[in-house]
């Protein structure tokens, strides 16, 4: 696991833009932290370095999906989440079907980590706000290689 720590949310987004060279296809971006952390923010920053440029916040809608300049980008936000049965009548289990599939989760630890594709990489993403008033932000990546 790696930990990194920033001062200002300018150098949040700068390291959001380098997380894109980590996002192999398949591949399940699972983020965590709490309310206001910057979870919805950071796929902001990482769409728009993948060339999408308006974005909503899936939070209502459970996902969204956009077309980006290296193909579909799925967007979920499980915070609404109150059983499995809310992802089965929303279609989220197909998009791990998807070969080429790019995903990130909000409030993935809503979910136990054994759902995910073994075959899809994964990349976990904590974000801790370091003080309530501040820019500062911690964030603790770690990644599975397919198996």
């Amino acid at each position: 696991m790696k930990s990194y720590a920033f001062k200002t949310l300018a150098e949040t987004q700068a390291w959001a833009r380098t997380l894109v060279i980590e996002l192999d296809r398949p591949c399940v971006v699972l983020l965590s932290g709490d309310l206001g952390a910057g979870k919805t923010q950071l796929v902001r920053w990482v769409l728009a370095e993948l060339g999408v440029i308006e974005t909503m916040s899936p939070t209502c809608s459970i996902y969204h999906r956009y077309q980006s300049a290296v193909g579909l980008v799925d967007h979920a936000d499980l915070y609404r989440l109150k059983s499995t049965e809310d992802l089965e009548s929303s279609g989220f289990w197909d998009l791990l079907l998807e070969p080429k599939g790019l995903l990130f989760v909000e409030w993935a630890d809503r979910l136990a980590t054994d759902v995910w594709p073994r075959h899809w990489k994964l990349v976990q993403v904590q974000i801790f706000k370091e003080q309530p008033e501040t820019e500062a932000r911690r964030l603790e990546l770690k990644i599975k290689l397919p198996s």
